[in-house]
């Protein structure tokens, strides 16, 4: 697995909705990557705020605003 698919599949992996093989690629590429490493853990801070403070309802133009950035960060941490 590379960054780009576990930065598109780090909620699902987060919240266990992952299958047994996409899990453990993605498990896999996060003990030899420390950038995925980091957004990981910036992922799970956000939704355990999220979870404390109630779900936020972000517009199609935040969300994909959002995953843009997630996706640039993680490639640029690979290069």
């Amino acid at each position: 697995m590379e960054c780009s698919e576990v930065a598109e599949r780090l909620t699902d992996l987060l919240e266990g909705e992952l299958g047994e093989a996409e899990e453990a690629a993605a498990v896999e590429h996060l003990a030899t990557c420390s950038a995925c490493e980091t957004v990981m853990a910036q992922t799970r801070e956000v939704m355990d705020l999220a979870r404390d403070h109630g779900r936020v309802a972000l517009s199609d133009d935040d969300r994909a605003r959002l995953w843009s950035e997630v996706l640039d960060e993680a490639n640029s941490a690979s290069e």
